[in-house]
């Protein structure tokens, strides 16, 4: 068990590593029992790793979104919204433009 520990410790440079093998496997054409034989790799390793991978990518694209509650007041209008990136850039909409956007946003989630 500790082992399995400290493979998820070892960060990004693991991950980089197996995420650019998995990507070779995906455009040799082989099957991933014989592109692993061919490289000399445990198949369960790879199987591993790529599971992995792709929770990892799950759990990011669930990440990318928070809850966004409206009150609109009594007339419904949503007069300014603002979003504020990771990366401190700021996108405001106000008036119609904001009642845009939420219509737009929630009409692609759905």
């Amino acid at each position: 068990m500790a082992k399995m520990g400290k493979a998820i410790d070892c960060g990004d440079t693991k991950s980089a590593l197996w995420a650019k093998r998995i990507e070779q496997w995906r455009d040799s054409g082989h099957s991933q029992r014989e592109f692993c034989a061919r490289q000399g790799w445990p198949l369960s390793s790879f199987q591993w790793w790529r599971a992995r991978l792709k929770r990892a990518e799950a759990s990011r694209a669930q990440s990318l979104f928070v809850p966004l509650v409206l009150d609109g007041g009594q007339s419904g209008a949503i007069s300014v919204i603002e979003v504020q990136l990771r990366s401190g850039t700021r996108v405001r909409f106000e008036g119609e433009a904001a009642r845009a956007a939420v219509a737009a946003l929630v009409s692609r989630v759905r």
